[in-house]
């Protein structure tokens, strides 16, 4: 009973922090607000956090079987993480091995066996790739490891990505590679072959 009273308070307490963190203590527009320098190290499991901006648009949704801080590094380490990244506007799902969130940056890095997942006309685009970095402040998704994408009638390797999330467009480079599929019917084939 009294680990779950202290695993309940420490919740609530990083639960405090992490809306301290993405909320304005003052009604002033500011560009990202940040966590109040915590000194201690701390484990969740089974966490999951919202993220909203500063217009109060839901931007990500975090959740994983464990996050781990270090107070010393700011950063947040997070084993087999899901997260959704702009819900209501496209909805890109990645997983990975593990992510790392850097407080300081308002930055995300995915590593191992990422996959990315997004709706695409009737069925759904795919990014594979090692490592994936999100940078909230650029508003971009990016690797500059090979990366693989498919999607209905399509598919492309490349060395590097990156996507403008402002603009929901996908920019491919190094050794760019890809193939498109077209679907014909035996009776378009003998249409077009005669």
């Amino acid at each position: 009973m009294n680990r779950r009273i202290i695993a309940i308070a420490s919740l609530a307490l990083v639960i405090v922090f992490v809306i301290r963190w993405w909320m304005p203590s003052d009604r002033t527009v500011r560009s990202l607000p940040s966590l109040p320098d915590t000194q201690f190290d701390y484990t969740l499991s089974d966490f999951r956090s919202e993220f909203f901006n500063t217009q109060g648009t839901l931007e990500w949704v975090i959740e994983a079987p464990e996050l781990v801080h270090d107070s010393k590094t700011k950063i947040a380490t997070i084993e087999s993480p899901r997260i959704v990244i702009e819900p209501d506007q496209g909805a890109w799902e990645a997983r990975a091995n593990q992510g790392m969130i850097y407080r300081n940056e308002d930055e995300i890095v995915l590593q191992g066996d990422v996959v990315i997942r997004q709706p695409f006309g009737a069925g759904e685009r795919v990014l594979k790739t090692q490592r994936l970095h999100h940078d909230r402040r650029q508003r971009t998704i990016k690797t500059n490891e090979r990366v693989e994408v498919t999607e209905p009638g399509a598919s492309l390797k490349a060395g590097g990505m990156v996507i403008d999330l402002d603009t929901n467009t996908m920019e491919f480079f190094d050794h760019v590679q890809g193939e498109i599929f077209v679907d014909r019917n035996p009776s378009d084939r003998a249409a077009v072959d005669s």
